[in-house]
């Protein structure tokens, strides 16, 4: 019973945003209301104080603004559909936690073994749960919104954000059509199977079932800032203020999809036995997409912000992300790349999903592209500024998201042309991306540095000397001590070198330097702003990211050997001592867990328990690393099968400055959540304090 008031539920939420969309529309109200309305005369004379030419709907008559919501109205629906969302989300939850497998959707997935955790997991992961849980987000998105907007005092921001609410409700309506079409989650059968099929192992993840609501919930910001841009080009206000209103949203989703990527690349450095921890594959590039356009948008927002200029820039910036982010989706939940994870493909392809994408994108490029014109760029900034760096930045990333789209879709083109599948790994990324990656990071770094407007050459050098000094150094010390050190990782260094160098210079020059600050370096702390600070912490974290990358692939260490209990691997500075291997049973899986005994200068540090594990529903067999993040490294171990000699194959990886990667990647995440959390306690404290 239930199920059938959760699928009840989604009906609503359909009907709702549908009520949404129309009710909350002034264009189309409007002409509603024209057809319907009989023509009579206002009560009150026209052009008076309680009854101004120009109402609420931009029409002179007048005749029906009292029946166009107000400001304290814009709750009611937002609300509504929340509620109709948890409601849905709910019942497909309690479905799984108590294997309802009358369900098609809880059978595929789910098995009456699975534990609890992972049963809650499992209705994130087939499509209809998936892009149920996308549409609960997209309805908390769509109620915050609305708590944003809800101070619009005038009479256009109170139609700016009418118009985003009824884009919102669309988007809901459009995405809830497609779960019911696609992949209804709460269909039943007649002839119920005794037990499930079992969870993909692969999928029984405590990091799998994290990933899964940062994802969606960034994706759901991107199209709130889809709402925002397309409100903001209808009324022709691509401005400051635009600009400041999106500003959250953009920080938000930018930091939710940093974190999904986070999550899944040190899934796949754990899951997977030999350590890699990025593979460029159509599921980590459909999370890396989004991100990167989103990444220019945030630079380009504040740009438009700050100067009123890159308009249209920003505008297509602010359709596209969402339009990226829209078919990595697709292209995950579809069949057109296979082999994909068995618990993501239905019968048929999701032919709804890319029906809603090719509708929805469609008209939006078409407003854009009839609103473009009329969007001026204000004044005109100097090739040597802040502006033409933050500019050039967003193009890049740009361009690098297309090299990522067309390695992701090539394989399915040439398939088409040929008839034979191929694969595009990471040589090809790397091949071509560097010659774009570099050029980026170098600008990076002198972004900061420059002055709004114009800006001068000496005036630049000047200010980043000593970070290309200390990078100079950096490179030319790493180069000396290991001469036959390959180009490519020395780059990476010399980057990572370049941009954190060039960040703590500023950063030393706005806190001692700066004579419009004063002498006291606390009060310069203050007046440096959130802004400035998450800033600062993002390009430090990327820096610190790319140094352990680029140096854990320079000193990675690999040990292959067949040990027998007792004998010692020497991995780094690590010593690694095999006690052998015991047979256990797990919750819903049989395992064959090994011992290690790890010292550091013969003193011991700890014990690590790599697995083999067998799942006896599906038949599949798993094996599970364990990894030490110690000081120097990472200490990554696995198992296999014995050797003809009868020992155990144990593999060992040692990744020198590993945890510089994840250090960097959760210091680019601390530097977004800082931005938002101090914004909003300034507002909190202090309501319309500035928070730059």
């Amino acid at each position: 019973m239930l199920a059938e008031l959760g699928h009840f539920a989604l009906l609503l939420m359909v009907v709702t945003g549908i009520g949404q969309a129309v009710l909350f529309s002034p264009l189309w109200l409007r002409s509603s209301l024209r057809m319907f309305s009989p023509q009579k005369a206002p009560a009150t004379p026209v052009g008076s104080p309680d009854f101004p030419d120009d109402d609420r709907d931009g029409h002179a008559d007048g005749a029906f603004a009292p029946i166009v919501a107000k400001p304290a109205n814009l709750f009611l629906l937002p609300i509504a559909i929340l509620l109709l969302g948890l409601l849905a989300e709910g019942a497909l939850l309690n479905a799984f936690i108590v294997s309802d497998f009358t369900l098609p959707v809880v059978t595929d997935v789910s098995h009456s073994s699975t534990p609890l955790l992972y049963r809650i997991g499992a209705a994130f992961t087939p499509d209809g749960g998936a892009i149920l849980l996308w549409l609960v987000a997209l309805s908390l998105v769509n109620l915050l919104l609305a708590v944003q907007l809800r101070k619009s005092a005038s009479l256009d921001a109170d139609r700016f954000a009418r118009n985003a609410l009824s884009i919102l409700g669309m988007l809901i309506a459009v995405l809830g059509v497609v779960t019911l079409i696609d992949a209804d989650p709460f269909l039943r059968v007649t002839v119920v199977p005794l037990d499930g099929r079992g969870m993909n192992p692969q999928n029984q993840d405590l990091l799998k079932v994290l990933r899964e609501p940062f994802l969606y919930l960034g994706l759901a910001g991107l199209a709130g800032i889809f709402a925002l841009t397309l409100a903001a080009l209808l009324d022709n206000r691509i401005d400051r203020q635009f600009a400041e209103t999106m500003r959250s949203w953009t920080i938000a989703s930018w930091v939710c999809l940093g974190t999904a990527i986070a999550i899944n690349a040190y899934r796949s450095y754990s899951e997977q036995a030999w350590g890699g921890w990025w593979y460029w594959n159509t599921s980590e590039n459909s999370l890396l997409l989004p991100w990167l356009l989103a990444t220019a948008l945030l630079h380009c927002r504040a740009v438009l912000e700050k100067t009123e200029t890159l308009r249209s820039w920003t505008a297509f910036l602010g359709i596209t992300t969402l339009a990226v982010g829209w078919f990595g989706v697709y292209l995950t939940r579809s069949d057109l790349f296979a082999p994909l994870p068995e618990t993501q493909i239905l019968p048929i392809d999701s032919n709804g999903l890319l029906i809603g994408f090719c509708v929805v994108f469609a008209a939006a490029y078409y407003l854009f592209w009839r609103s473009v014109d009329q969007m001026g760029e204000g004044r005109c900034f100097e090739v040597i500024s802040r502006e033409s760096a933050m500019f050039l930045n967003s193009v890049m990333l740009a361009l690098i998201a297309a090299v990522v789209l067309i390695g992701t879709i090539y394989p399915l083109v040439l398939q088409w042309i040929t008839g034979e599948p191929i694969t595009v790994g990471a040589p090809f990324y790397v091949e071509v991306l560097v010659p774009i990656v570099l050029p980026l990071m170098f600008l990076m770094a002198f972004a900061p540095a420059l002055r709004w407007r114009q800006d001068e050459l000496w005036m630049i050098g000047r200010r980043m000397k000593l970070a290309a000094i200390l990078s100079l150094i950096t490179v030319l010390f790493v180069s000396i001590r290991f001469i036959d050190l390959s180009p490519a990782p020395l780059i990476g260094i010399g980057l990572a070198g370049w941009i954190l160098t060039a960040s703590l210079s500023d950063l030393w020059a706005r806190l001692w330097r700066h004579p419009e600050h004063g002498e006291s370096k606390y009060r310069n702390l203050q007046l440096l702003g959130p802004r400035y600070v998450s800033m600062t912490l993002a390009h430090i974290g990327l820096a610190v990211l790319i140094a352990g990358g680029s140096a854990s692939s320079i000193w990675e260490e690999q040990v292959v050997v067949s040990a027998r209990a007792g004998q010692s691997i020497q991995a780094g500075p690590y010593n690694l001592q095999y006690e052998g291997v015991s047979l256990l049973a797990g919750e819903n899986y049989a395992t064959r867990q090994a011992t290690f005994i790890l010292y550091r200068h013969s003193q011991p540090v700890t014990e690590l328990f790599p697995e083999i594990r067998y799942y006896p529903i599906r038949g599949v067999e798993t094996r599970e690393a364990d990894i030490w993040h110690g000081r120097d490294g990472d200490l990554h171990v696995s198992i296999g099968d014995r050797d003809d000699d009868g020992g155990r194959v144990v593999t060992v990886h040692y990744l020198p400055m590993m945890p510089w990667v994840w250090g960097g990647m959760l210091l680019m995440l601390i530097g977004g959540c800082f931005s938002i959390l101090t914004r909003v306690i300034l507002r909190l404290k202090k309501p319309g304090v500035s928070t730059s």
